[in-house]
């Protein structure tokens, strides 16, 4: 796999935008979000020098993965800024590294661009990110899902 801008990746985004909104759709229906609403939001994350960034993992030509430095995730938690947001492998290619790979290289982003602590969100992966040096801070419902929030001092 081979990790990438999004902003040299354009043609991607209806796909990944397709890709986020089956698999959260609650939360985009909850924050009142449409498909072309999460399209537009990747648009808008298509940057190198600033947030908000989205990285891209391609593999033989497939966008299989992405993550995201982006600013405001969590409009329950304000004040926690700026976060490491909408970490999504797809399905068939999960549980192989891949995942790991772009937290990885998102967190190398962070320090390029000068940033202190990171601030995350899970449903569902709390294990991995904890493995990485992540650390709950606090755990919620949002949404319908229970979820972690976490910090990690870069």
């Amino acid at each position: 796999m081979t990790i990438d801008y999004l902003a040299n990746h354009r043609s991607s985004i209806p796909k990944l935008a397709r890709y986020f909104f089956d698999e959260w759709r609650p939360v985009y229906e909850q924050r009142g979000m449409t498909l072309d609403d999460v399209t537009v939001s990747f648009e808008a994350r298509a940057n190198v020098d600033l947030l908000p960034l989205t990285l891209v993992g391609i593999d033989r030509d497939h966008v299989i993965g992405t993550g995201s430095l982006k600013l405001d995730d969590l409009e329950v938690r304000p004040e926690l800024n700026p976060w490491l947001g909408g970490l999504f492998v797809v399905p068939e290619r999960r549980n192989q590294g891949f995942g790991t790979a772009l937290i990885e290289r998102l967190l190398h982003e962070a320090r390029r661009l000068h940033l202190v602590d990171l601030y995350l969100w899970t449903p569902s992966v709390e294990s991995l990110y904890a493995k990485l040096g992540w650390n709950t801070i606090e755990r919620l419902e949002y949404c319908g899902y229970s979820a972690s929030v976490m910090k990690l001092t870069l």
